[in-house]
């Protein structure tokens, strides 16, 4: 085959990435300030790309990666507007997040899990939100929504806790963080006995166990917190059933659509991000290798029907997850504008489509594996951007947004 012909080739794999996730099909959905805020996390990709093999070794983002994603805005895409917030539309987290996590899945994880907790806070009641944002307008927040041998205990004015809450991403880098916990109801015969709240807690209310050593996922700082005898007043604690419906206490203050969905039934978008970005990045990546790369019989691997195979297969699964995450995420949008609740069937759907879209993604990369070779198999320290941090990442993300593993009810 022609030296032209070979180019050819190359060029049509090169074309067909081009095409593919975050960058395809944003038509006329977002506005010139959204659609600026993802160019923005779409440059910085490459930058997380080279801070990955550091990112690992601290096992949470750089710092100087926190301070560019604080800098850029993308923590206050969901904060209202009466703090200073922005009030983009739902969603924009999750493209964010892809494209960050082109260069680093664990820097995609943490923009999008940490800007969602600002929505959350917006539905506290407002002197909660105040407690928090008066003082500081950019002040982080963390959350971790599994207890360990934990305990509620009410008192006069609120809850006395104790215990322990794993997984807390990015909680370093925050000022205040939100536990799920569960509170006895009075008289003890009440049904349920134990009612669901979200408690806010300050950064003097908790410790930060760093205990996260993990394989995927490696740099997000997912650590334990330990709470000692912390006082928490009822106007920071927010009853999850108010959250189902779109009745918590912050929608009533905070009437931008964001406020007027159900919480968890859409919260998966807020996960789903960095397995998207992470199975679209080793598809660049791959692609971008396969212009000069040759098998040890020097045959030029572009030109090989197999390859070409696996390059079409990972391409239609990453464009058709991000298709599935599209269309809901428009439907998610329309339905709070018209303060219109979602069906127990609608809420099913979108959990379902969440789980499916990052199976896909896990699909992809395993179609890209094989064509990788040794060389995408060593760790970040060999210099190289290797595939094993994505395809690690995408076993945390498949957890992470698993429908079977959500409230139920919700």
């Amino acid at each position: 085959m022609a030296e032209s012909e070979t180019v050819g080739e190359f060029a049509v794999l090169d074309t067909i990435v081009r095409a593919t996730g975050p960058a395809a099909g944003i038509g006329g959905e977002w506005t010139d300030a959204e659609r600026a805020m993802i160019d923005r996390a779409a440059a910085l990709a490459p930058v997380l790309r080279e801070c990955a093999a550091e990112a690992e070794r601290l096992r949470r983002i750089p710092d100087a990666t926190e301070e560019y994603f604080r800098s850029a805005g993308f923590y206050r895409i969901y904060q209202p507007a009466r703090f200073g917030g922005f009030e983009m539309r739902y969603g924009l987290h999750t493209m964010l997040a892809a494209q960050a996590a082109r260069g680093c899945g664990s820097s995609g994880w943490i923009l999008s899990v940490t800007a969602c907790h600002s929505w959350i806070l917006g539905m506290f009641e407002e002197q909660a939100q105040a407690d928090i944002w008066e003082t500081d307008p950019e002040a982080r927040i963390a959350s971790s929504f599994l207890a360990v041998d934990a305990k509620a205990v009410p008192v006069d004015g609120g809850v006395k806790l104790n215990g322990k809450w794993r997984f807390s991403s990015n909680v370093v880098h925050c000022g205040a963080i939100i536990l799920q916990i569960m509170v006895p109801q009075k008289p003890a015969e009440s049904m349920p006995p134990l009612k669901q709240y979200f408690a806010l807690l300050t950064r003097d209310q908790y410790e930060i166990e760093d205990n996260w050593n993990v394989v995927g996922l490696a740099a997000t700082g997912s650590n334990d917190v330990v709470v000692k005898d912390a006082f928490v007043p009822q106007y920071r604690l927010l009853d999850i059933m108010t959250t189902r419906d779109a009745q918590s206490p912050g929608s009533r203050v905070n009437t931008h659509p964001l406020y007027n969905m159900p919480l968890f039934a859409p919260f998966a978008h807020s996960l789903v991000g960095a397995a998207l970005g992470s199975a679209l990045g080793a598809l660049e990546n791959v692609v971008s290798d396969l212009a000069d790369k040759r098998s040890v019989a020097n045959v030029k691997l572009a030109e090989q029907p197999a390859v070409q195979m696996r390059i079409g297969e990972a391409t239609a699964q990453i464009n058709a997850a991000f298709a599935l995450i599209a269309a809901d995420r428009g439907e998610i949008n329309r339905m709070a504008a018209a303060k219109e609740l979602p069906d127990y069937e609608t809420r099913a759907r979108w959990r379902l489509n969440t789980g499916f879209a990052t199976k896909l993604c896990v699909q992809a990369l395993e179609h890209l594996l094989p064509v990788t070779g040794g060389q995408k198999q060593r760790t970040c320290s060999s210099g190289a951007f290797p595939l094993n941090l994505p395809f690690h990442t995408r076993n945390r993300c498949t957890t992470g947004v698993d429908p079977a593993i959500w409230l139920e009810g919700n």
